[in-house]
């Protein structure tokens, strides 16, 4: 399958949430008025916290999620005798409820056109895929996957890879084992790939999946259990997409609970987010940087769950306007990484090319036209340690590689 890549570079990196503005949305129960509210909050900041009351009065668990296209969060409500899709802009505070519009918790959106996919069991062993227009409230159906003996869906197992327009999710087959299907949602073709996870341990629950549109990589929640179903661990994983395996990329023994639908993935900064439970009881959200393997875990508004990342400006800065653009197979390299001196970039354009390098803030901290098939080298001795950004553009084509100043 042809890559795609982002044509307008994201160049908002960070390695820590002290460096970074991670915005999270979520609903929660007004204690006084015993409606809904909407929360909006930075991640791990108790001063950032704003509330705004909404007309609901109920909302169906784990059926939220956001329309970075639009800056929309959604989730399935009821206010009064009405039930259906609310809708809350976070740029304007204006909302709306499409009565008797509904979506299941195994829903995504492609971040790059603001359309939603939608994975329902219908009938027992059948999963159909559904392509939902929220503007004119419509569901066409784009396939169904036959799978003999399955009778139900995984909550909160999909992942939209908004370069590609490929809809990922992680189920059960009736072997039983437990797979990804990857299924090409933009092919005029219905097709779907099945591959058999490989997961370490005797029994594993894979859920709360989300795609990294920046690095193109599958990150889950991975419960491992022994084979008398005693709970053993619970794991931050990443998913290789060609082979299926498992690879455990953090431990959070910490914390033996979480609750349901509240994860979420920053695009910008690259954090899996959780809202969790730890061993002294303490409901806390736990903020995973992938690009180091660590977290950080700390305030959460009270009594907030159906949480999700506004990942509104990644969504206008890499797919505003022009759209996303092929690419060939040009490839570079950028080494070391991490790097504490000079950083290498190896490419094989032909014609000239403009090099730039981004920090964590989105500052330009270095700008070149460079010519010709070369390896060009960058002094980055000067720079503070973080996560940085290479863009090279060559035309309407850019290529970006991400690399860290230690």
């Amino acid at each position: 399958m042809k890559t795609l890549l982002l044509s307008i570079a994201i160049a908002v990196f960070s390695v820590t949430l002290t460096q970074a503005q991670i915005n999270l949305v979520g609903a929660s129960v007004n204690g006084v008025t015993g409606k809904i509210d909407l929360v909006q909050w930075e991640a791990l900041d108790s001063l950032s916290v704003t509330t705004t009351p909404t007309i609901l009065d109920a909302y169906y668990y784990a059926t939220s999620a956001f329309n970075a296209f639009s800056g929309d969060y959604y989730i399935t409500g009821i206010s009064g005798d009405s039930s259906g899709l609310y809708t809350f802009n976070t740029a304007t505070a204006e909302e709306n409820l499409t009565a008797g519009s509904l979506f299941t918790n195994v829903a995504e959106f492609d971040m790059s056109n603001g359309k939603m996919y939608n994975l329902i069991m219908e009938t027992e062993e059948v999963i159909s895929i559904y392509e939902f227009d929220i503007t004119s409230n419509e569901d066409s159906l784009i396939g169904t996957i036959y799978e003999p003996g399955v009778i139900g869906i995984v909550t909160d197992a999909v992942g939209f890879d908004s370069n590609n327009g490929i809809l990922y999710y992680v189920g059960y087959t009736n072997d039983p084992a437990t797979c990804l299907y990857a299924i090409p949602v933009r092919d005029s073709v219905f097709s779907y790939t099945k591959t058999i996870l490989n997961p370490v341990g005797a029994l594993n629950n894979i859920t709360c999946v989300h795609f990294d549109n920046v690095n193109e990589t599958i990150y889950a929640l991975n419960d491992k259990f022994d084979s008398l179903f005693n709970f053993t661990g619970r794991y931050i994983i990443e998913i290789d997409i060609p082979t299926g395996d498992i690879i455990d990329r953090g431990d959070l023994a910490e914390f033996p609970y979480y609750i349901g639908g509240s994860s979420c993935f920053d695009q910008i900064t690259g954090t899996y987010l959780l809202a969790a439970i730890d061993t002294a009881g303490y409901l806390k959200m736990v903020a995973f940087n992938t690009a180091t393997d660590t977290y950080e875990a700390g305030f959460i508004p009270n009594v907030v769950s159906e949480i999700v990342c506004d990942n509104t400006l990644f969504s206008k800065s890499a797919y505003a306007s022009t759209a996303i653009q092929p690419i060939s197979n040009i490839q570079i390299d950028v080494f070391p990484n991490p790097v504490t001196d000079k950083l290498n970039i190896t490419y094989p354009f032909e014609n000239q090319v403009n090099v730039r390098v981004t920090n964590s803030a989105g500052q330009l901290v270095f700008a070149e036209l460079v010519q010709g098939v070369q390896t060009f080298e960058i002094d980055m001795r000067n720079q503070k340690p973080g996560l940085y950004l290479v863009n090279l553009i060559d035309g309407n084509q850019t290529i970006s590689k991400k690399f860290i100043v230690q």
